[in-house]
Order: structure tokens, then C-alpha cells, then sequence
């Protein structure tokens, strides 16, 4: 007899009873019924909730219980708790039922697709602490291990996203040690600012009126800032002629550069553009000047790449003769952008040195000239105004830090 059909006999020979009136067992096979049809219709919180209700009856339940439970758990229950519990009931049923069932081949097939999934969660699990392992050490060698482990890991896009920063992060600290030991300490003291005549007698109207300036000491780059600097900070390289990691990063503004030093100063770094006055003093030779016409030299020749010399591109920093100070390329390969708002003329301009902060803000100054130039504009007293947000390959900055 179904059970189905055995419930109608026991409606029939009880009457219209309530089901907390059944007895147990009368009980168990009607939330059996009640479950296998729930699972039919694919109801299975209904069929999961008929299943408890047998659990609570504390009796012996069904011999197809196990297998309908069993088989809800492993093939619609969510994680292995669940899972190993469908297990559990699916083993009972088959020692219970033997070959002899209908279910028997069925259950062992579902057996076996359950051991996979928690076979497959298990190695989640592994794969999962491993990665926590990995992550809390984040050092090169953690992660290393783990893809070795893991190759195809959940946790790959991760691992390789966070192997990326600890690069970048090591290429950073490696630029800022190779930065630091570049600086140069320029001695203090009072220079004539501005255009006094010379091998080029005729002065532009905006390096006039030549003034004194009193400089504090501090330190510059030895170099300018190059294209492997830019992009460990940054990330990228903007740069026209990028086929040459140590010549000088261009095609940035002074807009982008203020975006590097942000990046750059994101530890205790102090790193800033010179100011004018701190630039001019330092192309002439500080403290040491012999007051030359260019950085270094009254022939452009020696100390700057330009026009006659360049073969139309930038080159390598630190090919040229360096002034009195130890510095190299203020004359030619790019123009360096300060730190300073333009005027057209020195009048007004501090006399302690510090970057000119009024004037016309929306242009900032340049000064050293460019691979493409004539010697007059690589001269120590010749200065440009362009607009902040220019980009050109002529244009590159050399760094400057405050002493303590």
C-alpha cells in the first residue's frame, strides 16, 4: 500500500481527527508525503520544514526518510555542514535499505556527488587559509608560496593585485634612496638676481630689474627628474621620448608635478620645485659662482644639450660638464618648471629667496631652456611664463627639499 493510499485508510478509519490527534508514525508518513511532494514542485523550504517535523516526532522514521532528506541536503543544502549531514542520512539509508531498494543506485550516485562537493570545499577551506596566511605576512615570499600552492586559487586576482603594490612599494623606496642620495646642499648667501649684461648684452624686459636676493641654504637635485623616477612613482610614463629611462620625464606640467610630489611625499618625504630665486642661485654656482653665462660654462657646448647639439631629442642627464656646484643640465635638455607664479618683470619680486606667490598664478615660470633652443635662452637669467596646465616635450623638473 502507497503511502498515500494508506493515509486515506487511516482518514477513513479515524475520521475527520486533527493531526495532533494521529498517532506518531501516522504523523511521519503524512510530512513525509507532505515533503516528497514539496520537493516535486520544487518547494524545498516547505520540504525542509515537513523533514523536521518527523525529526521532532522522536520515533523511527520512514525507511525512504533518509534517502528524500538525504537527498534534499546534498543536492540543495548550503555548505558542508549541511551537506555532511545529507551524507550522513544517505549512508544510513543505504545500509538500511540494501541493494534491494529502488533508491539504492540512485544513492549511491548522490553519495558520490556529495564527497566532491565537500571534497571541493575543503580545499576552499585550504585555499582560504592559506590566502589569510599569505595576506597577513604580505611579503613577497608569502605570496609567492601561496601561488605556488594555489595556482588557480580563489584568491589569484588578489594575490597578484597585492604582489603589484608590494612592487610598486619596493621600487618606490628604491627611488626614494636613490633620490635622497642626489641631493645637493647649496650654501646660503646673497646673489645679484636678474640680467646684468654680458656675453649676451641685450637683457629681456621680464629679468629685469637685477636685484639682490638673499638665499637660505638647502638642497636640489643633482639631476633632473628622469623617466624611471616618474614612472616608479608614478606609474606611468608621459614622456615623448621613451625609449630611455635615465633622460629627463617631459610632457608634464606643473599641475602633474605637484601630483608627483603629493605621491612622492606620501611618507616623511619633504621634496618640493625650487623657487626661482633658489634655481637662478643655484645654475650660477651658489656660494661658489664664477659668473658664468650658463650653468657652468660660457659655452653652452659643454654644459647643455640644445638646438646646435641635441639631434632633436632629449638626452641621458648627467652627460654634460656640471657647474660649480655639482649639478647638471640647467642649461638645455628641458626646461624646469619652479615653483613661482609669473611677472612680467622682478619688480616686487622677495628678497629672502622664497617662491614669488602673487603675480599671474594661472602661468608658472620656466627656466633653463630645452633641447630645441638657442644658446641666448639657455642662459642663468633667462625665464619663461607658460600656463600651468601645459604639457610639452621640452618641459621636466629637477627637485628641491628644505634643510631642517
Amino acid at each position: 500500500m502507497t503511502t498515500a493510499l494508506f493515509l486515506l485508510f487511516v482518514l477513513f478509519l479515524y475520521g475527520p481527527v486533527g493531526a495532533q490527534d494521529l498517532p506518531p508514525d501516522i504523523l511521519a508518513d503524512q510530512y513525509l508525503l507532505e515533503a516528497t511532494e514539496a520537493m516535486e514542485q520544487g518547494e524545498l523550504q516547505t520540504a525542509n520544514r515537513a523533514f523536521k517535523k518527523v525529526e521532532a516526532l522522536e520515533i523511527e522514521p520512514p525507511p525512504t526518510f533518509a534517502y528524500f532528506y538525504g537527498k534534499l541536503l546534498a543536492e540543495h543544502g548550503v555548505g558542508p555542514e549541511v551537506w555532511r549531514k545529507g551524507q550522513a542520512l544517505l549512508k544510513q539509508f543505504v545500509l538500511s535499505a540494501g541493494r534491494a531498494s529502488e533508491y539504492y543506485t540512485p544513492t549511491l550516485k548522490l553519495l558520490s556527488r556529495v564527497e566532491a562537493k565537500l571534497e571541493a570545499a575543503r580545499h576552499a577551506q585550504a585555499d582560504d587559509a592559506a590566502y589569510a596566511q599569505a595576506a597577513a605576512q604580505d611579503t613577497p615570499e608569502g605570496y609567492a608560496t601561496y601561488l605556488q600552492e594555489y595556482p588557480a586559487g580563489r584568491h589569484v586576482a588578489a594575490v597578484r593585485a597585492a604582489q603589484r603594490r608590494l612592487s610598486a612599494e619596493a621600487a618606490r623606496q628604491r627611488i626614494l634612496v636613490q633620490v635622497n642620495a642626489q641631493m645637493v646642499r647649496i650654501e646660503g648667501g646673497t646673489f645679484t638676481m636678474g640680467c646684468q649684461g654680458g656675453f649676451f648684452s641685450a637683457c629681456d624686459a621680464d629679468e629685469k630689474p637685477a636685484h639682490q636676493v638673499r638665499v637660505s641654504s638647502f638642497e636640489v637635485s643633482k639631476y633632473e627628474v628622469t623617466q624611471e623616477v616618474w614612472a616608479a612613482v608614478m606609474g606611468e610614463n608621459p614622456s615623448h621620448f621613451q625609449d630611455c629611462p635615465q633622460c629627463p620625464v617631459e610632457q608634464v606640467s606643473w599641475e602633474d608635478v605637484q601630483a608627483f610630489l603629493q605621491k612622492l611625499n606620501a611618507g616623511d618625504a619633504r621634496y618640493r620645485l625650487p623657487s626661482e630665486a633658489e634655481w637662478e642661485y643655484a645654475a650660477r654656482g651658489g656660494s661658489q659662482s664664477q659668473g658664468y653665462e650658463y650653468a657652468g660654462s660660457d659655452t653652452p657646448h659643454a654644459v647643455a644639450w640644445y638646438r646646435e647639439n641635441s639631434r632633436e631629442r632629449t638626452h641621458p642627464v648627467g652627460q654634460k660638464q656640471a657647474n660649480e656646484v655639482g649639478l647638471y643640465d640647467l642649461s638645455g635638455n628641458v626646461f624646469e618648471w619652479v615653483q613661482d607664479c609669473w611677472s612680467e618683470t622682478y619688480q616686487g619680486a622677495p628678497s629672502d629667496g622664497q617662491a614669488w606667490a602673487r603675480g599671474d598664478c594661472g602661468r608658472r615660470v620656466l627656466r633653463g631652456g630645452s633641447w630645441d633652443l638657442k644658446p641666448r635662452y639657455l642662459r642663468s637669467a633667462f625665464r619663461n611664463g607658460v600656463t600651468a596646465d601645459l604639457q610639452d616635450y621640452g618641459l621636466g623638473f629637477r627637485l628641491a627639499r628644505s634643510l631642517p
